[in-house]
């Protein structure tokens, strides 16, 4: 079988919902520049909470790699919007609700926690998966990989 997510190839499309419950793709949430998405498991995980956090954390490093942040949650949107509301500080980053798996499903994560890095067109610049938490990187990789996935998109 043949892996989903090709270096070079658009981002496959994904429906996912918003905290309100509006269904959305995750195409429509992609940044200007390039965006990371992070796949996680849910809001129930204690290693996925940590996750939320920590992002939210890396975000100002994120951003001054000028790439924008999605996670994608397989929480329902009523499940997502609470947690949402009870997080302080507040996540000042796009969350979306994926609760059929359907997103997970098309790119064929599974279980795995995943971070993708898209560019500005949808295509798919870098990605890595995690099938448990203990195997995940530190968030070094992940800004060196925006930081040289940056340096060598074309200008706009």
């Amino acid at each position: 079988m043949s892996e989903p997510l090709q270096i070079g190839n658009p981002l496959p499309e994904m429906e996912a919902e918003t905290a309100d419950g509006r269904r959305t793709t995750v195409r429509a949430h992609l940044g200007p520049k390039q965006t990371l998405l992070y796949f996680l498991h849910g809001t129930w995980c204690p290693e996925c909470i940590g996750h939320f956090h920590l992002l939210q954390r890396y975000l100002p490093r994120i951003k001054d790699e000028r790439a924008e942040l999605v996670a994608v949650t397989g929480e329902g949107s009523d499940t997502l919007s609470a947690f949402l509301q009870s997080t302080q500080p507040a996540l000042e980053y796009t969350v979306l609700a994926d609760p059929k798996h359907t997103a997970s499903h098309v790119i064929k994560a599974g279980g795995d926690t995943m971070a993708i890095i898209v560019d500005n067109r949808g295509v798919v610049r870098w990605f890595e998966r995690w099938p448990v938490h203990q195997d995940e990187p530190g968030y070094g990789v992940i800004l060196q990989a925006l930081h040289d996935v940056r340096d060598v998109e074309a200008p706009d």
